[in-house]
């Protein structure tokens, strides 16, 4: 089964001091037992890929989800301990500069 991504923006906020942020949830389908990579399809104002500040994440269904390498301009790394039932994971990535 292929990996598959739906994201959902859940708000955006301004740092007095910094750049505007925003709070992304990936809902992702089709992971596999050990590791997978999940293209997050964030994008910056002038349409290049960004770097997560933080990355989250909330299984939906039985083992061990981890996050194995630092997520990178296109892509999150989880990986997949036990057995996961339906293979789904809500991935949370928090604080994405949108500069």
């Amino acid at each position: 089964m292929a990996i598959g991504t739906t994201n959902n923006s859940l708000y955006v906020f301004d740092l007095l001091d910094g750049p505007r942020m925003r709070l992304v949830r990936i809902d992702v389908t089709g992971l596999a037992s050990g590791t997978n990579t999940v293209p997050h399809g964030l994008k910056d104002q002038a349409g290049n890929g960004i770097v997560p500040k933080s990355v989250g994440i909330e299984p939906t269904s039985n083992g061990t989800f981890y996050e194995y390498q630092a997520a990178d301009a296109t892509n999150v790394y989880i990986g997949v301990a036990g057995r996961a039932k339906r293979g789904g994971v809500d991935s949370g990535l928090a604080n994405s500069g949108l500069d």
